[in-house]
């Protein structure tokens, strides 16, 4: 009996196994492909990747688990075994989570296509590396993208990965090189660009699109071009907060990214901040939430700051707002049971590999009274500190319900002198030296809809 030795592990669904027409490839039954060991479920996956003789694993889909998860147990099990993700769709937050779980790379279908391809040619059927390659060696590095020969023309006639630029790891199959996740390639690529901050909350009436509004309008205040983001895709209210009667949304901007141009040329001239509102259709939202932080990246280069205000319910588009951003400023409310959202949420978070140590956390609607306060938030947040915002109370529905932003900020409510000093966290001393300036240099409204302000 011929020996046969394994030397990949490929994870997929039953029925993509059974036709492999689904992932792209061109065998006609995979499990004549006798160098690969073909898993459906998690488990079987973890046992056949810990044999004597895999060198890597292709996790595509799972029965039974996430496959990314699936991914991070293999990289769990042996650090040193290469463990790729392959995905139809990619996004920067996915690659974010793949990096910190220690995933090797995050391939596009093309790239899997072509990196089983050229397996193919390096083993043998009998699981034996082919001498000629392991002493001349594959051109399947960082440059070519997809793990191809060098003149070897994409499997199933996909483009090749160098000219869409796919593929999120190039590691060789034969040699170990460093890869560079989504996030690692924004951190370079925004040196000398504007801040881009997210209001998140894990509860909802904690007043998120209130301080997201607050933020843009005094950062627009103080002469910085602002854009504000809300990324509150299915219930989001900015629009009436700042006084947008017909606001461009997200949806028009995914269709005709032009108006992002439209829209930072009205920042500038009129000196208050730009809006791309929520989709005006719900079911619009799960569609549009990948393009998130495509749309924050274009945004970037052309404000000097950029506030993105995201729902109440968690899900897939927190993830990636937390992972495009620079600043989080996370909301609670008074309320014990909103300070207990808040601890679940930053679990997840840390769970998901999103890093929560630069989180500016913040009491809203807070009173003497209150149940809750910056102590209790410090405790259960492990050492995090809080600051306190004060409950804006009837200003903010007259006048933010009103879409009167700038009359609110006029108002001496003590809620906008708060609102500085998380500002103070989060953008550059020049910057908020221009936003005290821009408070003190025009005299406060006494009055408002025919009462005095509070003082």
């Amino acid at each position: 009996m011929i020996s046969v030795t394994k030397r990949a592990v490929l994870c997929a669904d039953e029925e993509s196994l059974r036709n492999p027409q689904l992932l792209g490839l061109e065998e006609s039954s995979l499990q004549a492909v006798s160098w690969i060991e073909c898993c459906a479920t998690a488990e079987e996956c973890r046992r056949a990747a810990r044999r004597d003789g895999i060198e890597e694993a292709w996790v595509v889909s799972c029965d039974d688990m996430e496959p990314l998860n699936v991914a991070a147990a293999l990289k769990y099990d042996d650090p040193f075994k290469k463990v790729y993700l392959a995905c139809a769709v990619n996004n920067g937050s996915l690659a974010s989570r793949a990096s910190v779980a220690k995933v090797d790379g995050v391939l596009s279908q093309a790239c899997f296509v072509d990196r089983f391809v050229f397996a193919k040619s390096l083993w043998d059927e009998r699981g034996r590396k082919i001498s000629r390659e392991e002493e001349e060696g594959p051109s399947f590095d960082r440059n070519d993208g997809c793990g191809k020969e060098p003149d070897m023309k994409p499997a199933n006639g996909a483009k090749a990965c160098a000219e869409e630029g796919e593929c999120e790891s190039q590691a060789s199959l034969v040699s170990d090189g460093p890869t560079q996740s989504c996030k690692e390639r924004r951190c370079v690529s925004k040196e000398g660009a504007g801040t881009v901050v997210a209001v998140v909350g894990a509860s909802g009436g904690c007043g998120k699109s209130t301080i997201a509004t607050l933020l843009a309008s005094l950062c627009a205040k103080a002469g910085l071009v602002t854009l504000a983001i809300d990324a509150d895709l299915q219930f989001g209210d900015m629009h009436r907060m700042l006084g947008v009667r017909e606001p461009v949304r997200m949806d028009e901007v995914v269709a005709n990214p032009s108006l992002m141009t439209r829209l930072n040329e009205d920042a500038k001239s009129t000196g208050k901040p730009s809006l791309v509102a929520a989709p005006s259709r719900l079911e619009s939202s799960e569609e549009i939430a990948g393009e998130l932080p495509d749309i924050i990246d274009a945004a970037r280069g052309d404000y000097d700051v950029v506030v993105a205000c995201a729902g109440a319910f968690w899900s897939e588009i927190h993830a990636r707002l937390i992972e495009s951003v620079d600043s989080v400023v996370f909301l609670m409310d008074a309320r014990p049971t909103s300070l207990e959202a808040t601890v679940h949420a930053v679990e997840l978070c840390a769970r998901m590999g999103l890093a929560t140590s630069g989180f500016v956390y913040a009491i809203n609607k807070h009173e003497r009274e209150s149940l809750l306060s910056a102590v209790d938030a410090s405790c259960a947040l492990k050492g995090s500190t809080a600051i306190e915002l004060s409950n804006g109370r009837r200003d903010v529905e007259e006048l933010l319900g009103a879409g009167f932003v700038q009359e609110f900020i006029e108002s001496r409510n003590p809620l906008t002198d708060e609102v500085v000093v998380l500002l103070e966290r989060i953008l550059s001393d020049e910057q908020v030296k221009r936003v005290s300036q821009s408070l003190s240099s025009k005299s406060r409204r006494g009055r408002l809809f025919g009462r005095k302000a509070r003082r």
